[in-house]
Formats: structure tokens, C-alpha cells, sequence
């Protein structure tokens, strides 16, 4: 009798997963406005929007590279001291109960001096992010928290991942969650249980965030939350502190955000300047040729994109490059639009291979 209410139990969880809204598979959101920061004022004094200027243009220098390193750098305070140079166009914007400071900057001059800062460019089309949070209070007990709720740790992640430019999703909570995944799942980091309750929501990759009252022999801080995360068979992990557990939803989404900049974003090394080509296959109409050479420019350190040859549903692209082109297969592998065929032989004497994908 016990295995049949297993098995019951079983089909009913995959039932449920079966009638979960269906979605299209994607890989690497494109972020829009990353040249651009709202700031919230009090009023447009200009001393106050003076100081909010600094703070758009910080923002976006975090956005854009990921790397919070740049803010020290020599060139970057001095741009913080002559944020008008980069303002193309700024103005005010009331929303609900707030006003804002709208600011667009020069992307060139931004790129600029990101790249004098020994940094890069973080692509705009980024991963989107599932995460999973669970809080153990002062009483040790345990709970997931959704976005579907009111948590301060969650507020202060998502305006943080706003802020960043990092796509995030957050969990419903429903049944079908309640049948997949419990609280000792992703406290214990079950992998099967966490990328079966993790499908539905077709992201990119997942985080699994603990937070904890610290161990005082460990830190001065009161609060630590500890985290993983998987993103196409790669995996990360880190560890922040803070006296208030709010505090730790930003932290955790900066932290994330430097580790993956860290990896994907790109460098401009004159010295490597040059050309590079790769190979398009499964091009079945030339709008989807254009579609391609699209996505190629809007990479970092493209400078120009150049059809060489298109005919049997293939097309070979020259890239005219300022980086490492192995850091330039990095950006395109974020995208499923382009799919690698040889990525276990790609070297940088053998032009890599990609197959066209819209799914």
C-alpha cells in the first residue's frame, strides 16, 4: 500500500510539472538601457542632482563591466569628479510616490574609461538567474522565500539585480513547488530535487542562497548567507556577511554578478587587435543572415562585422576584433542563437563552428 501511495504521489508531481505554463527555451536575456540610471531625489536642487548624478553614473559603471573594482581606479574617481562629460541627456520622472533623475550616458566614453580601469565590457545579453533563498531565523527554523511575498531580503535582491542589470527570477510558491522541493532539499543542495523544481522556470542558471545567523568565531557580522550557482555545467560559490539580513539580498546579487562578470565580460587589448571568422550554419533565409550579423556586432570589442560568404544555408562572418577571441566565444556561447558544433576542437587556429538557432 506504501508504494502504491509513492508511485501516486510521483505521477502527480510529473502531472503537475506537464500543465505548468509551457515556455519557449532562450539562453542570455538582452538588457536594455544599460547606459542609463534613475536615480530617486527629493527635489531638483542642484546639489542634490549634482550628487545624483555620481550616483547614475557609479551605477552604471557597475552595470555595464560587473567588476566593482573599477570605482577605485584613478581614471574612474576622476570620472566621478566630471560626470557632466559623460551625460548625454538627463532629466526628471515621477513614479508612484518618488522622483526620479533619468540619466542617459555616452556609451563610447563610458566603454572608455571602463577599459582604462583594466576591466571590460559585460555583454548585454546576460543569463537570467532563478534563485532559490532560504532563511533560517534566530529560532532555527527554516523557510523558503518566494517573490510572491513581502521579504526585505528579496526586495533589497531585486532592486539590487535591477540596479546590476542582472536578470532575475524568483519562485512561485505554489503547488507545484510545495510538490517538487522542500525546505532540506535546497538546505541539504539536493542537485536532482533543485533541477527538477527548477525546469518550470526555464532560466539559464540557478542559485541556491542560504541565510544563517553567522558563527561569531567566523565574523563580527550577525548574519551570513552562502551560495552556489550553475549555469551551463559551469558552477560558482561565495559567502557574505552583514549586521542586518536584508542587507544580504544585495550583497548576494553583487557577488553573483562579479563572479560571472568576471568570466564573460570583455577587455579591449589593442594588441590583439585584428580579424577573426566564424562559420554560421542552419542560415535557412538571408533575413536570419542579417539577424546573425546583428547579434555579432552587438558583442564587445566588435568593431565591424563582414559577410565573406553565404550559400547552402551557411555563412562565414569576419569579425574585426580588439580582444581575445577566446574571450569573444565566451559572449556568443551565452546565447543559444548560436549554437557550437566543434566546441570540444575549437583552438584558435581552427574557426569555430556555430549552428543558427531561434528556439
Amino acid at each position: 500500500m506504501r508504494t502504491l501511495k509513492i508511485a501516486v504521489i510521483g505521477l502527480f508531481i510529473i502531472a503537475l510539472n506537464l500543465l505548468a505554463p509551457l515556455q519557449t527555451g532562450h539562453a542570455a536575456v538582452e538588457v536594455k538601457q544599460l547606459y542609463q540610471a534613475r536615480v530617486a531625489v527629493t527635489s531638483q536642487a542642484t546639489s542634490e542632482r549634482n550628487e545624483a548624478l555620481r550616483t547614475a553614473l557609479t551605477n552604471t559603471l557597475l552595470k555595464v563591466s560587473g567588476d566593482d573594482a573599477v570605482l577605485e581606479h584613478e581614471s574612474v574617481q576622476l570620472a566621478l569628479q566630471n560626470v557632466r562629460n559623460f551625460v548625454v541627456q538627463y532629466g526628471y520622472q515621477q513614479a508612484a510616490d518618488e522622483l526620479l533623475l533619468w540619466v542617459q550616458f555616452d556609451q563610447p566614453q563610458i566603454d572608455r574609461v571602463i577599459q582604462q580601469a583594466d576591466s571590460g565590457v559585460w555583454s548585454s545579453r546576460r543569463p537570467e538567474l532563478l534563485f532559490w533563498v532560504v532563511a533560517e531565523d534566530e529560532n532555527l527554523q527554516r523557510q523558503i522565500l518566494g517573490g510572491g511575498e513581502d521579504w526585505p531580503v528579496i526586495n533589497e535582491l531585486r532592486k539590487a539585480a535591477q540596479t546590476r542589470g542582472l536578470p532575475v527570477k524568483l519562485p512561485l510558491l505554489d503547488l507545484n513547488d510545495s510538490m517538487s522541493i522542500s525546505v532540506v532539499d535546497l538546505w541539504a543542495r539536493f542537485e536532482d530535487r533543485i533541477t527538477f523544481a527548477s525546469s518550470r522556470y526555464d532560466a539559464d542558471g540557478v542559485v541556491v542562497a542560504r541565510l544563517y545567523q553567522a558563527d561569531s568565531a567566523i565574523t563580527s557580522d550577525e548574519w551570513m548567507l552562502d551560495w552556489t550557482l550553475e549555469l551551463g555545467g559551469m558552477r560558482w560559490r561565495g559567502e557574505v556577511s552583514a549586521m542586518q539580513p536584508e542587507l544580504l539580498g544585495g550583497m548576494l546579487v553583487a557577488d553573483v554578478t562579479q563572479q560571472l562578470s568576471q568570466r564573460f565580460r570583455i577587455g579591449t587589448n589593442a594588441d590583439m587587435a585584428g580579424t577573426w571568422r566564424i562559420k554560421v550554419n542552419d542560415l535557412s533565409q538571408f533575413m536570419d543572415v542579417l539577424r546573425a550579423e546583428k547579434l555579432l556586432l552587438e558583442l564587445p570589442s566588435v568593431n565591424r562585422v563582414q559577410l565573406m560568404q553565404y550559400g547552402e544555408h551557411e555563412a562565414e562572418f569576419e569579425l574585426y576584433i580588439q580582444t581575445d577571441p577566446a574571450q569573444i566565444m565566451q559572449a556568443i556561447d551565452l546565447s543559444r542563437t548560436f549554437i557550437p558544433i566543434n566546441p570540444e576542437r575549437r583552438s584558435e587556429f581552427e574557426m569555430p563552428v556555430y549552428r543558427w538557432s531561434q528556439s
